[in-house]
């Protein structure tokens, strides 16, 4: 599984990170799972999804095999792989930095960090920013993707099935 994160990976930076730390929980979503999401059929973000052609999501949990110094280090490590810094903001007990990479560009990559957790959102395509923008500011749900049953599942729950 490991393997295919790597191979999956958009920049050298992420593939790096998944070299030494294993998410506990590993999502790929495809425009028809995105668009799937958006159960109240929210036009804002029907226009940041639209074209996004593929982003991974991956979790991390903070322990002894992952520190707040990795998480610098990843972050560092994205400004070599000339990602740079689009905004930063704090929502709640979480900040949140996203990166892009190039004038025009076609990858977008976003870490959440808190105290006890790493998100990490590497995206192909490119979000509408101004919907975005328009949904944090309406307080939009996007934990409701946790709610779906049968789409968000643990590396642990996927090794106990059959």
């Amino acid at each position: 599984l490991l393997l295919c994160l790597e191979a999956n990976a958009q920049s050298k930076s992420v593939a790096k990170f998944l070299d030494k730390h294993e998410p506990i929980t590993s999502f790929y979503f495809y425009p028809s799972t995105l668009r799937m999401i958006n159960r109240e059929t929210n036009p804002d973000y029907q226009r940041l999804v639209r074209n996004i052609k593929k982003l991974s999501f991956l979790t991390f949990e903070k322990n002894s095999t992952l520190s707040k110094s990795d998480c610098q280090d990843l972050k560092a490590q994205l400004a070599s792989d000339k990602f740079e810094e689009l905004f930063t903001m704090n929502n709640q007990d979480s900040d949140i930095y996203v990166y892009v990479q190039g004038d025009d560009p076609e990858a977008y990559i976003s870490v959440v960090e808190n105290e006890s957790s790493l998100m990490l959102f590497d995206m192909q395509g490119t979000p509408h920013l101004p919907s975005l923008m328009k949904m944090i500011q309406g307080g939009f749900d996007f934990g409701m993707v946790a709610e779906m049953p049968g789409l968000m599942k643990s590396h642990s729950e996927e090794e106990n099935q059959p």
